[in-house]
């Protein structure tokens, strides 16, 4: 279980860093970025949460990863994989991937499932075309 929750850790740890290594977009989502890489969690929740309630596939992963990892807000994996499970069926290919290992190694709550690991890794190649 320990190997499971540290690999989990490391997964959502590199993509927060993969976050913050983009380049600076303009407008909120620059200003997002700008506030959780100086660790104000909070205001970067704050604008993920009025993106993702926009749409932004972006900010819903992002936000699903703060809830992942309680950044900025209380620690809640449940509403982590609903932001995530919205962010892939956007289209947004990290959300696919965070789903394909989820269902995979039953991280993140979720089930072993290998036909919706599967299905997630379909939608993964067809984004990368």
């Amino acid at each position: 279980m320990f190997k499971k929750m540290r690999w989990g850790m490391v997964a959502m740890m590199m993509a927060i860093s993969g976050m913050f290594s983009v380049a600076h977009a303009a407008g909120d989502m620059g200003k997002s970025f700008d506030a959780a890489a100086t660790g104000n969690f909070k205001q970067a929740v704050t604008i993920w949460e009025d993106l993702a309630a926009d749409g932004d596939a972006q900010a819903q992963f992002n936000l699903g990863l703060m809830y992942h990892g309680g950044l900025g807000l209380p620690r809640d994996e449940a509403t982590a994989v609903k932001l995530y499970q919205k962010a892939a069926e956007a289209g947004y290919t990290a959300a696919q991937v965070y789903l394909v290992v989820g269902y995979e190694e039953g991280w993140f709550g979720l089930p072993q499932d290998s036909n919706k690991a599967y299905y997630w890794r379909g939608m993964v190649s067809n984004e990368m075309k």
